[in-house]
This record gives structure tokens, C-alpha cells and sequence, in this order.
């Protein structure tokens, strides 16, 4: 996805805001403020329930300082209710029902084959590890061959500053990748 086309292509998409129940557009999301766009798998799933952990912790400090955003889609309410009390995730959270933004992004469905086999990926693995060593558990229910992505998303006009897709359940960028992205793009970033 070239740096224009996040807006034109998902910008108009309704996303239901957990905490009212109320319909966005996920163009509300960074029309005053840059974002860290998380696209979930599931938010019963070890892996992205770690990941949204590391991110809270380690980040999401770093966000609030220089007015960054910081939010979570997931593709359904499945584990939602354990996902908010085990306050695995600090930025705010939303649903796509429907998995629109999902389907228009193009982020892969893995299915069954696919979905089984990338369980064995290095990076699944090394995220696994992580997961076990960070104590989290999650759950099965919901729709668990969907993959997500990050993304940063500049204020207004919606350029993306940083793109990433996962390529497999333990594929996210490193901290050190969301804070250079930002470093490059806002002039007193702050850490």
C-alpha cells in the first residue's frame, strides 16, 4: 500500500468504538493526531494479547508523550470481555465487525493448511517463547486463520508512515521500527 492510500481505500470504513458502542470512521481515528494502528487477529489469541502487552508497556508511554494515538481493531467481540480485563491493551479499542477494513486492506486469510503450517514459522515460535515467558494465555474461540497488521498513520491526511502486514501469527514490527517511523516524521519526537 503506497503512503496515500490508506485514506482513500479504508478511510470511510465504520469500525464500532468498544467503550460507547458507537460506529467511527476510521478516518475519525487520525484526523487530529497521528495513530498506531493495530489490526488484531483475535483478541482471544496468546500471540496478539502478548504483543498488545509489549506495545502497552513499552510504547504506548513513548505515544503519549509526543500526542500519539494508539488503537486496536479487532475482527470480532470474541475474548473482547477477557481481552479488556486482563488490560492486555492501554489504547483504545474498536471492533470491524464484519472484517471490511480487514478484506479491503487485503490482509491474508490464511485457512486451515496454511493456518496449521504457520504455527511452525520462526517468528510464531519466537512469539510463542515470548508469550510463555510473559505469563499470557489466551482462547480458540472466534475466527483464528485471519491475520493483522500495523500501521502508522499520519494526522489529516492519512499518510501511512509505516506498513506492515503480517506475513504469519508471530510477524509484528519491532518497537524499534514504530519509533523510528515516528522519529522521521514528527520534528520534536520525544522519547
Amino acid at each position: 500500500m503506497s503512503a496515500t492510500e490508506l485514506d482513500a481505500t479504508i478511510g470511510s470504513t465504520l469500525i464500532t468504538r468498544v467503550t460507547d458502542n458507537t460506529d467511527v470512521t476510521i478516518r475519525s481515528l487520525y484526523s487530529i493526531q497521528p495513530i498506531v494502528l493495530i489490526f488484531f487477529r483475535r483478541f482471544g489469541c496468546q500471540l496478539c494479547r502478548s504483543y498488545a502487552l509489549k506495545l502497552s508497556n513499552e510504547l504506548h508511554p513513548i505515544l503519549k508523550k509526543n500526542n500519539v494515538g494508539f488503537v486496536g481493531v479487532g475482527l470480532e467481540k470474541f475474548g473482547l470481555e477477557e481481552f479488556q480485563a486482563g488490560n492486555f491493551f492501554s489504547g483504545d479499542l474498536y471492533v470491524d465487525q464484519g472484517k471490511k477494513a480487514y478484506q479491503i486492506l487485503g490482509l491474508p486469510y490464511l485457512g486451515w493448511i496454511k493456518g496449521i503450517t504457520d504455527l511452525f514459522t520462526q517468528s510464531s515460535k519466537a512469539w510463542m517463547d515470548e508469550t510463555k515467558k510473559m505469563g499470557v494465555q489466551g482462547n480458540l474461540r472466534g475466527d483464528g486463520f485471519q491475520l493483522g497488521a500495523t500501521y502508522i498513520v499520519g494526522p489529516k491526511d492519512g499518510k501511512v508512515w509505516l506498513a506492515h502486514p503480517q506475513k504469519d501469527y508471530g510477524d509484528h514490527p519491532s518497537i524499534d521500527s514504530i519509533i523510528q517511523a515516528l522519529r522521521d516524521n514528527i520534528p520534536e519526537f520525544r522519547e
